[in-house]
This record gives C-alpha cells, structure tokens and sequence, in this order.
C-alpha cells in the first residue's frame, strides 16, 4: 500500500469514525433531554448497535496496514500526525477491548443512567446500586484490556490526563489545597448577605440575559443551541451543531446562570476548535478534559465571578430584575455571588471549597479501584469524607453519593480534570492580564478579546497536540499549582478588606 492509497484509506475511515461518534452523541443529547419515559430500553439496544458497529469499523483488518504506512511517512505536518494519533489510539483500544465488553459497557450506561435520573429524585440508592456495582466490573474489565501496565484506577485517569496518575495528581491536589485553606481562613467569621438571590427571577428573563453574556463571549447562535437537562452538559454533534443544556431547579439566580456560562466555555472551546483547518476531522475537538475545564471555569469563574464583569452587566442585570434587586448595590451582589458557604452540590459550590468537592470524589474512585471500597459502603464513606473536607454531611443522599451522572455515565477517572482544570486557567489568567489586560477588557464588557486570545493559543489547534503538550506550547512552562493558590488568595483578600 503506497502513502497516497492509505491516507485516502485513512480519510474514509475517519469519516466513518466521526459519523457514528456524531449519531451517537444525536442520541444521548435526546436522551438526556427529551426521552419518552419508556423509551430507555430501546435506547440502549441503538447506542450498543452503534457501540458494535464503531467497534468493527476500527478493527478492520486492512486498518493496520494503513497505520504502519503512514506512521512510517517523515515529513508530515502537525495536523495529519495530530489525526493519525488520534485514531490509532481508537484502533489500537478497540482491538484490546473485546466487542462484546464494548457493547454490554455501552448498553450499561445506557440503562444505569436512566435508573439514576429516577433514584436521584426518589433518594433511591437501592435501586441504582446494582447499576453501579455492574459498571464498575466492566470499566475495570476495560481498563485491564487498555493499559494491563498501570494500575486499574490510574489506567482510567490516563483516559482523560495523559500521563496523569493518581500520585501526581494527589501531589496537585495537597498543594491546591493549601491555598484553599489559606483563602477560607481569610473569610472566616464574616457573613454576606445573599436573600436577594433566593427571590423568583422569570426563567425567560434568565434566559434572556445569558444569551446576551453568551453573545458577547462569542458563543455563535448559528452554531448551537441551548437546552435543558436534569445535569448541565455540553455535547457536539457536528462541526455546526454545538449544544449545551442548564438547568433551572436550583434555589438560586446565579447557579443556573454561572452553570449556562461553564458550558458556554466548552461550547466556545468546541465552536473555535472546529475552523476551516479542522472541521470534519478529529481534530475538531478540545485537546483534553483538563484543558477543556480550564476553560469552562475560567469563563465562570475567573471571568463570571469578578467585580469587573459585573461593573459592566449588572445594571443590564438590574434593569431586567429590577423588583429582585432593589436596593441591592453592586458590592453586595457581588460578594453575595463570591459567599464561601459549604454546599452539598458540587455544581453549585462556591469558588473556593469546589476543589473540595472534587478531591472528594477523586479519593472515593481511589478507593473504590485500588483500595478495595465496595459501592455498599459508598454512600457511609461519601458521608464521612464530606464531613471531614466540607464540614458537613449531605442533606439527603440525592444531594451526596447519587448527585452526580458521571458515574452513571461510566465516567470514572474524569473527576480530576476539573480541579487540574482550575489550575490551569489561573495559571494562563496570570499571563492574559499582562498580555492582554484581561481584567479591563472583562470591565468593558469586551469578552471577546479573551476568546480571540485564547483561541490564538489554544482553540485554533483544537486537538492537534495531546492536552499538556498544548498547554506548554502555549505557556512555556509546565503545570505550577502555586498560581491558583495565589488567584485565590489575592482574589478574596480583595474582596474581604
């Protein structure tokens, strides 16, 4: 097989590969917003379908011969060894993980999550318990099939942080919480005032509102749409068709709309990934969960949260709500939206004590892959950390073990990414202000020359290089925790003076 005959293979295959990536995420998207209460089962039987069909595309016999090819080819650009990577990984785990294992896996998740919707909302820890305990025996049956070398739990992390373990990451996460301690010993024993938030605000009035920050962000409503769902969610179903979800049962203003602006950030990261370089290839993505956290929570925190940001939009926020917020000046709803109050909620949490909810989780998926924690004792052990880390114990057991759908979704090892997320965005918030002046820029309500730099950095190479690959190309330098601890503590001394 010459070069030319196994890249014009290999563009097919990729084609293909993308389409069933595209219709599946069609069905998720429907699921999780739209399904028919009865329509779970037949949901899954498609999702395993495309699972087993996905499965036998990338195990095709001539696949390996098109690979050794074109691997063995000097002199390709960045992009083409970005897309060549990319798939083989996909090549080289479908052929370790068995089709069998890859369609009962799809199937499971499939079923666990729509079990789990309904558990989360009875407080039904029975009835998804032999779910999880089902999904935990495949992922780690697949974990061994991908990485035999690494330990099971350090095999999943590495499908999402290459080269992350869970020692690394520990190491991380000890210096990060150092700077979390440091900045709730700044707004220890002083209240703030937040009633105001509590008060009904119109969900079309919300809805109004966001798609203007949206807007000016740079979020193309040409390109994507927004919905709602039971968990806030970000999804691409094309290189046009990028959607994202909120959610409105929260019982105050700013979770629904500091959750619309995280997933904002994913969109914009995927909108800007698919460009007239990458579109239609599997470059047209983030890089990795931890860069794509970085900026989720840059835009909803760094951004969402500051005092500049709202310099510029609250009297647009004000105008809309003017009943809501009488008497309500710009300081205090400002500091209201910053308040450092342990919340059962992981998507809800303050700025500061989210981290915490994080380590959280990451401690109990250790535990539960390398330290033997069996999913009966979850819900007692979940009880007991949140107590030592949050200073409390969930209210309910649907706002503890059963309130996140990553582990219904199989996602274990996923986690992390969105605390290594924090410390990354701080660490290039540090280097837009003096670049760029980030902070007058927010001030002015000019959001986009933020997504224009980044897009210049990170966005435009979407998948090209592997996540920590394309945070040093960008930065110089490699992760360095000690600048999140810093954002915190200058951000909140700030605030508390």
């Amino acid at each position: 097989m010459t070069f030319e005959q196994a890249l014009k293979a290999f563009e097919s295959l990729e084609r293909q590969a993308l389409i069933f990536q595209q219709i599946s995420a069609v069905l998720n998207w429907d699921f999780e917003t739209s399904i028919s209460p009865k329509g779970t089962a037949a949901r899954g039987e498609q999702l395993a379908w495309l699972e087993g069909a996905s499965h036998d595309l990338l195990t095709k016999e001539e696949n390996g011969e098109i690979f050794s090819v074109l691997k063995a080819q000097e002199g390709l650009d960045d992009g083409l060894k970005g897309r060549i990577r990319i798939l083989n990984e996909s090549y080289e785990k479908a052929h370790k993980v068995p089709k069998a294992l890859a369609m009962e896996l799809a199937q499971m998740v499939n079923d666990s999550t729509g079990v789990w919707f309904e558990a989360r909302k009875n407080g039904d820890w029975t009835s998804f318990k032999p779910y999880l305990e089902k999904l935990i025996s495949l992922a780690t049956e697949r974990a061994k099939c991908i990485s035999p070398d690494l330990s099971v739990y350090d095999a999943m992390l590495d499908e999402y942080e290459k080269g992350f373990t869970a020692k690394r990451i520990n190491s991380l996460f000890d210096t990060m919480v150092q700077g979390i301690n440091d900045t709730l010993a700044i707004v220890e024993g002083k209240s703030v005032r937040d009633d105001f938030l509590h008060a009904s605000y119109p969900i079309p009035d919300q809805q109004r509102f966001m798609k203007l920050v949206l807007s000016d962000m740079g979020f193309d409503f040409e390109r994507g749409v927004i919905g709602q769902s039971a968990h806030p969610f970000t999804t691409t179903l094309g290189p046009d068709d990028v959607r994202i979800t909120t959610r409105y049962t929260e019982p105050t203003v700013d979770a629904p709309l500091l959750s619309t602006i995280h997933e904002g950030g994913h969109a914009i990261y995927e909108m800007r990934a698919s460009n007239p370089k990458t579109a239609g290839t599997v470059l047209a993505s983030g890089a990795s969960m931890a860069v794509h956290e970085s900026q989720s929570r840059f835009w909803e925190n760094i951004v969402a949260r500051s005092y500049g940001f709202w310099e510029h939009y609250y009297p647009v926020f004000r105008e809309i709500f003017p009943i809501q917020l009488k008497g309500i000046d710009l300081k205090t709803f400002v500091m209201a939206i910053n308040r450092i109050v342990p919340n059962d909620i992981r998507c809800n949490a303050d700025e500061v004590t989210y981290g915490l909810h994080i380590i959280l989780r990451f401690k109990l998926e250790d535990q539960l892959f390398n330290s033997g924690l069996k999913v009966a004792d979850l819900p007692e052990a979940w009880d007991e950390l949140s107590l030592k880390l949050l200073g409390k114990k969930p209210d309910s057991i649907s706002s503890g073990v059963l309130q996140d759908t990553h582990w219904a979704s199989g996602l274990f090892g996923y986690f992390p990414s969105y605390a290594l997320g924090n410390l990354l965005n701080s660490q290039i918030y540090a280097r837009m202000k003096k670049e760029i002046g980030a902070d007058e820029a927010i001030a002015q309500g000019k959001l986009i020359k933020l997504t224009d730099y980044l897009d210049k950095g990170l966005y435009q190479y979407g998948a090209t290089y592997e996540g920590y690959d394309l945070f040093r190309r960008f930065m110089g330098t490699d992760v360095d925790a000690s600048y999140f601890n810093s954002y915190l503590t200058s951000k909140f001394a700030e605030l508390y003076k």
